[in-house]
């Protein structure tokens, strides 16, 4: 009896971390849809937002007073926020499509699946692009001998090449040398 209390208690306080074992209460499966797809469009403007500003960094209208691999390297940092909050919505379309399908919403379960499909790509090129970013960064602090921010930039091209692979994203080798 005691054990069956245990797992009983984890699993409700699992539920209560992840937040989406079970419905809110009072909410249909097509009410919490269109909530996972509120929260995903929010997810890919901000992940657009940190893409325009990762351009704006590259063009220079960010900042003078970094140095050129300082610059790459913030740039490249955008890139990657902009790819988290695109991988994240892509799972929150992927959200909203199960609950469509619930709700027998196959219209909308397509476009949420086609949405996630989207940014599941847009997590994928900006990952790449944040490589080509850290590893440009990463050239910059090899020519002026900063090894710190050198190792640094190494470790960001490894983190966004790893997950690129974990992510199953991974670009051919060849378009990630022609950075």
């Amino acid at each position: 009896m005691l054990k069956l209390v245990g797992i009983v208690t984890v699993v409700f306080f699992s539920c209560i971390f992840k937040k989406d074992c079970l419905p809110a209460p009072g909410l249909s499966s097509m009410q919490i849809a269109e909530q996972w797809d509120d929260i995903a469009k929010m997810r890919q403007q901000i992940a657009r937002d940190h893409e325009i500003l990762s351009g704006n960094i590259v063009n220079g209208t960010a900042s003078n007073a970094l140095e050129a691999g300082d610059l790459l390297d913030l740039a490249g940092d955008e890139t990657f926020l902009a790819a988290q909050n695109y991988q994240l919505a892509s799972q929150q379309w992927d959200k909203a499509a199960t609950g469509y399908t619930s709700a027998r919403a196959s219209v909308e379960a397509k476009k949420a699946r086609e949405n996630a499909n989207r940014a599941t790509a847009a997590a994928k090129r900006a990952l790449s692009d944040g490589v080509y970013l850290h590893t440009k960064a990463k050239e910059q602090y090899k020519a002026i001998n900063n090894l710190n921010k050198h190792i640094v930039a190494s470790d960001k091209v490894a983190r966004n090449l790893e997950l690129l692979i974990n992510e199953g994203l991974i670009l051919p080798l060849t378009s990630l040398a022609g950075h």
